[in-house]
């Protein structure tokens, strides 16, 4: 697999955290790609063959195509080439491109080719298979959603209170949160699920979560590490592990010390062959 990174322009730099370009992306015939959630959105624009994403009970196979905030793990393969560019999106990133979009394809991935015009979706895929080069990629991946975009679109307290939870590492009450945005609990919720398409509670979780794995080699133990993320104890932050990434935490930990890639983003290597911790 070939991964380059590439930093939006300063326009899109608030919606967008990265680009990723890639070649062969699920060719390693050991590797055992997976999305973990992380609180970012996928917009993904595919040049070669389909991509099979396999979320708890669905499978998809689509080429280009958006998915939405995930609770769980996303499972990625294909029997062909997957090749193309991606961006990862901030949870509040998407609408300012589709308003609406983030409610209807929370937990799931959908064709890019029923968020945006089906035309612009082929063009860009036929484009992208003749060029040449991952910049050049990038650039025409920019142009087009400089294209569709409206920065009006965006709720800012949304916005705002989304970066408050990233800032407190997900432990914070939500009647607290909605109170700091002059909002009842239950109307901060319905505005949240519009544009980022999960609660704040929601949200929370798997902001605390992935903070459990970063914090666990800094701390002698994953009881420190459960007291430190504010969980209860020990045995919920297990819990947690097990209903959104379908591992406990001995079994996911060695597998993200060793990732070059999961830092800044929910892709990792679940192959077996993983080393264990130390």
């Amino acid at each position: 697999m070939s991964l380059t990174v590439f930093r939006p322009s300063p326009a899109l730099a608030p919606y967008i955290y990265a680009y990723w370009d890639y070649k062969n992306l699920t060719g390693k015939t050991d590797s055992s790609l997976s999305i973990l959630p992380d609180t970012a959105t996928y917009l993904c624009f595919l040049y070669q063959d389909l991509l099979v994403t396999a979320h708890k009970t669905a499978t998809y196979r689509i080429r280009s195509g958006l998915a939405g905030f995930q609770s769980f793990r996303s499972d990625l393969g294909g029997d062909g080439v997957i090749s193309g560019v991606s961006a990862r999106l901030t949870p509040w990133g998407l609408n300012v491109f589709r308003r609406g979009a983030a409610k209807e394809c929370a937990e799931g991935r959908v064709d890019c080719r029923d968020v945006f015009p089906r035309y612009a979706i082929e063009r860009i895929e036929d484009d992208l298979a003749r060029i040449a080069t991952a910049q050049d990629r990038i650039a025409r991946i920019e142009r087009y959603l400089l294209s569709v975009f409206n920065p009006q679109q965006e709720d800012a307290t949304v916005r705002w209170a989304c970066d408050r939870l990233l800032a407190l590492r997900g432990d914070c009450r939500i009647v607290d949160l909605a109170k700091g945005v002059g909002l009842s609990k239950r109307a901060l919720e319905r505005r949240f699920v519009n544009h980022i398409g999960a609660t704040p509670k929601k949200l929370s979780r798997v902001i605390r979560l992935r903070n459990a794995v970063f914090q666990k080699k800094r701390l002698g133990s994953w009881a420190e590490v459960a007291h430190d993320v504010g969980f209860y104890d020990q045995s919920h932050m297990i819990h947690d592990f097990l209903e959104l990434y379908g591992m406990t935490p001995e079994e996911l930990y060695p597998r993200v010390h060793i990732s070059p890639t999961f830092r800044f983003s929910g892709l990792l290597d679940l192959s077996p062959a993983a080393p264990r911790s130390q």
